[in-house]
């Protein structure tokens, strides 16, 4: 039945037999001994499982991913296609010079839209500040993180108090 241990009830297993150990001022007997070894290999077979299964949902995650590509790419497909099937129709009443058509199932009419754009070259920085202040434009600033750490790696210099680092502890697997 050991086999059956949850991970809590394994650690849970080492904190009794720790606290043996300490009733008994530190001396290991072979009932210890035995215990420590049995709950040895039943973490190390719970571990040797969840490894297992974290390869397992990996293998999960890149088939998914692979899955969605391959969606992602047909839906691409069938939009672009819908887009040819729609240009190939504007194009015929063009040709034809009707600006509506009406046949037993649809009503087509040629439309126009307005698509407006902006080159940023031309706008000088007093209008780029208006165009904030009014709300109407926003001045982004992003940070390369990589390239930060690696500057302060580099020059060694102190970090300054507006970056924090936050250590985490992860499992190495080999």
């Amino acid at each position: 039945m050991s086999g059956n241990k949850t991970l809590h009830d394994i650690l849970k297993t080492y904190q009794e037999i720790e606290m043996k150990i300490i009733d008994s001022d530190g001396e290991l007997n072979e009932e210890l001994e035995s215990m420590l070894d049995l709950n040895s290999n039943e973490l190390s077979n719970k571990l040797d499982g969840y490894e297992k299964f974290s390869r397992y949902l990996k293998g999960q995650v890149e088939y998914l991913k692979e899955m969605e590509n391959h969606y992602n790419k047909r839906r691409k497909v069938l939009e672009k296609s819908v887009k040819k099937c729609k240009d190939s129709m504007l194009e015929a009443m063009i040709l034809i010079g009707q600006d509506k058509l009406k046949t037993k199932e649809f009503n087509f009419s040629i439309g126009k839209s307005k698509k407006w754009e902006f080159d940023d070259s031309l706008i000088s920085d007093e209008i780029k500040n208006n165009l904030i202040n009014l709300g109407l434009a926003e001045n982004t600033f992003k940070i390369h993180l990589n390239e930060v750490k690696a500057s302060y790696k580099e020059n060694g210099e102190e970090i300054p108090e507006w970056i924090n680092i936050i250590e985490n502890n992860f499992i190495r697997v080999s």
